[in-house]
């Protein structure tokens, strides 16, 4: 490889500026879009290997459309990737590199060429101790792209972006302990979900949700990792006990400034709650610190029926008191939290 000629090394300097934020801030489509701006091309995807798949998972991209995408998750393009080379090393590779006749990779004769590609870059990602944890690939309609100078630029930057990926990489491992898992995000000190790599998301883990809002309070509230109860749907009845999902905020103590950690849905064990939705609120509510006054106005109940259903649950509970109810309840995640900004207790 050639070295990148002198104009070229600032280029260089600021991108692997804007490579190491990216690392560190855990949100690798801004590094994409860094790259794209200095190496033009028209679709970029971003992925980790995911070892026991056999495939490549997503991470981030754009200009590809969802048949490529999802061609991209298949053994079949790891398998080309093996083929050329790039899993073995970390030289960049642009299609007329390939030491594979085009015509022997289906990604470009079934995919690329019909989509209107001509060339391309791919470059396996690897950590310093050269374990291998992605791949990023790149298109363009221009034959002539990208030039020896654009390929020495990926060169360059392909070691932070592999950090990038590597720490997202960590964090789809650790979601891996949540048992029976239905959905999974990367959860960021401001509230926002972002894609985790190995889970599908949720319509609870979209923008317009509360949830991921309340997984940080209750996170940042128990020292980084917390476990809860949550409505699968709107508009169940209150003492229904189904159609609840489990909540974990597993904290991440390597993760970038900005991650507290993933945020994992997983049925309940069981398949139902031994509170009802009711109780399940007001122990949410009760751990909050909110008095049965404050609860009977908030949730529209006499105050005698709530005293009721703090009975109840220490029954249920098999508990001596409130007190060692609540305890038990927070330690199991037998609870339903308030969103934040409701009032706080008088």
């Amino acid at each position: 490889m050639t070295a990148p000629p002198p104009s070229s090394s600032k280029a260089i300097r600021g991108l692997a500026e804007i490579a190491s934020a990216v690392a560190r801030a855990g949100q690798p489509d801004e590094l994409l879009a860094g790259i794209g701006a200095v190496v033009p091309v028209q679709a970029a995807w971003l992925a980790l290997l995911d070892d026991r798949q056999r495939r490549y998972a997503e991470v981030a991209s754009f200009g590809y459309d969802t048949r490529i995408r999802n061609y991209f998750g298949t053994a079949a393009l790891l398998e080309q990737v093996e083929l050329v080379g790039l899993t073995s090393s970390p030289v960049p590779q642009r299609a007329r590199d390939s030491p594979v006749p085009l015509a022997e990779l289906p990604v470009w004769g079934d995919y690329y060429f019909p989509a209107g590609f001509r060339e391309g870059i791919a470059v396996g990602l690897f950590t310093p101790d050269r374990r291998h944890v992605g791949v990023l690939v790149m298109c363009t309609d221009d034959p002539d792209r990208p030039t020896d100078a654009e390929r020495d630029l990926v060169a360059a930057l392909a070691p932070q972006v592999a950090a990038a990926v590597d720490q997202v990489r960590s964090l789809a491992v650790l979601a891996q302990v949540v048992r029976n898992a239905r959905a999974g995000a990367v959860l960021t000190r401001s509230g926002d979900a972002h894609p985790l790599p190995g889970l599908p998301g949720h319509p609870l883990l979209a923008p317009d949700s509360a949830l991921p809002g309340v997984a940080l309070h209750q996170a940042v509230s128990c020292g980084g990792s917390a476990s809860f109860l949550w409505p699968a749907c709107v508009g169940l009845e209150p003492d229904d006990r189904s159609g609840l999902l489990q909540v974990a905020v597993l904290g991440c103590a390597t993760a970038p400034p900005s991650v507290v950690g993933v945020l994992v849905l997983s049925a309940l064990p069981g398949g139902r709650s031994v509170l009802t939705r009711r109780e399940l609120v007001v122990v949410g509510l009760l751990l909050e610190g909110w008095s049965d006054r404050r609860i009977a106005v908030g949730l529209g109940l006499p105050v005698g029926t709530v005293a009721e259903t703090v009975a109840r649950i220490v029954a249920k509970l098999d508990a001596p008191d409130r007190h060692a109810a609540l305890l038990r309840t927070a330690r199991r995640g037998w609870f339903i939290p308030p969103c934040p900004g409701r009032p706080r207790p008088d």
